[in-house]
């Protein structure tokens, strides 16, 4: 890894003493490229929607040159298969630089950073050390990665120079790179072509052989343990975001029969005062009836009153049992409010309603349909005049609560009770079920795979 153009694919070519890694690409078409051991020379394209080309091991170089930018923003790594001795000890990953690439470029290069088992980051001479590559690195370090660093490109300085770089780096990236090897790719290739060794390039050589190659197994198991954390993280979040959610069952059946005992209160309550405000409206009635009526004029006369007097009758009984109505409908309703929630106080509420409204129209049907004209046509012409006797013959035809509201409205809130503590029982049974589940399926064995993990680093600490 390292930034754009400090010489990473030269540096890979150096280090695998051939060329198989292309070199002049540009910023914005670079790809991530995973050199492997073939037995054949191939290569192949590898998308982010996961998809595959073969691509001609001949053609690499000429393809990564060519090209388009939008092109190489589809691609997610390109695979290089060769038979170089040196890949049968290594797989490579030769990244872009996380300078100047696409975004997607630098997060799939980020995402390789996570997968590697070790990383040697190259410097260049003239630019080393820069807040970015320190960035890069801190990331590295919190990923647990161990990183060998090497500063390309020393052909372009003297000994001092090279002295002053190397120092520089160590003194501001020590913490974050175990070791700094100066090396030139470029001397490397020469001496190559000239089937001479690089003293550099042999320095470097021990330094991975001494630091990763020998560790390999070591540095493999820690990326492992590494790879099974992020699962476990992932699936830890993914689980508790899925876990049923806790609820006790024991407070929402209390809750349920405290709104039960406290609406049978108020029930009991209103039939005794909702028969008291309709007997007051009778008794006001009467009163009404016996200052409009004409009486009659002699003994086996008859007493008399007008249509327009009928229809204010019962306008008057109407209205006074709408109110009547009214203030038991607001009582019932207090009393779900106090104790009732969301879950079970809707339909409760809907229950009152559906009962009252049809109380209601039962008592204007019985006041308009019969009770008022039968009054006046059989009851009041011989009717004795008196507050008393008008109520108690208006009374003998009124809409019974008893029996057309509290009876019916009891029963259906009976069963309506009945049903929601059964929902409560079979959702605390359900929710039982589902926890189970989650325990069994899920969180024990995330656990357990936790605490294999914490055996593992424990032991690789101990060795």
């Amino acid at each position: 890894m390292g930034e754009f153009n400090a010489g990473k694919s030269s540096f890979v070519n150096a280090l695998c003493g051939a060329d198989v890694a292309p070199t002049g690409v540009t910023p914005t078409t670079a790809t991530v490229n995973v050199l492997r051991y073939g037995a054949e020379p191939a290569a192949r394209v590898v998308g982010h929607d996961g998809g595959t080309r073969p691509l001609p091991a001949a053609e690499v170089a000429r393809f990564l040159t060519a090209l388009r930018a939008d092109e190489a923003r589809a691609i997610r790594m390109v695979e290089i298969f060769l038979p170089v001795e040196a890949l049968r000890r290594v797989e490579i990953v030769d990244t872009p630089g996380l300078n100047s690439i696409l975004p997607e470029h630098e997060r799939v290069t980020r995402d390789f950073l996570q997968e590697a088992d070790a990383i040697v980051w190259v410097f260049a001479i003239g630019q080393a050390a820069k807040a970015t590559e320190r960035a890069a690195l801190e990331l590295a370090h919190g990923a647990g990665k161990r990183v060998l660093g090497v500063l390309n490109k020393v052909d372009r300085a003297d000994a001092g120079e090279i002295d002053a770089v190397v120092a520089h780096v160590a003194r501001s990236l020590g913490d974050l790179v175990e070791t700094i090897i100066p090396f030139s790719a470029t001397r490397a290739a020469a001496a190559r072509a000239a089937g001479k060794s690089d003293a550099a390039l042999a320095a470097l050589t021990t330094a991975l052989d001494e630091r990763f190659f020998t560790q390999a197994r070591a540095l493999k198991r820690a990326t492992a343990i590494s790879a099974l954390r992020r699962l476990l993280a992932a699936a830890r979040a993914a689980t508790d975001a899925d876990a049923p959610a806790a609820q006790d069952f024991a407070a929402a059946d209390a809750g349920l029969s405290r709104l039960e005992q406290s609406l049978r209160g108020a029930l009991d309550s209103e039939r005794i005062a909702l028969r008291a405000r309709l007997d007051e409206t009778y008794r006001r009635a009467a009163l009404e009836v016996r200052e409009f009526v004409r009486p009659r004029s002699w003994l086996f006369g008859e007493h008399r009153a007008t249509a327009a007097d009928e229809a204010f009758l019962g306008e008057l009984l109407e209205d006074s049992v709408t109110g009547a109505l009214a203030r038991t409908r607001a009582a019932l309703l207090a009393a779900i409010a106090d104790h009732g929630t969301a879950a079970d106080g809707d339909a409760i509420v809907a229950a009152v309603d559906r009962a009252i409204d049809r109380f209601a129209a039962y008592a204007r049907g019985v006041i308009d349909g019969g009770a008022v004209p039968d009054f006046f046509r059989h009851q009041l012409p011989r009717l004795r005049l008196e507050v008393g006797a008008i109520r108690d013959a208006l009374v003998r035809r009124a809409p019974d609560p008893e029996q057309a509201l509290f009876t019916p409205l009891r029963r259906e809130l009976d069963g309506l009770f009945d049903g929601l503590h059964r929902a409560l029982m079979d959702a605390e049974i359900d929710a039982g079920t589902r926890a189970a589940l989650h325990a069994t399926r899920l969180a024990r064995p995330l656990a357990a795979l936790a605490q294999v993990l914490d055996e593992l680093d424990r032991s690789r600490e101990g060795s």
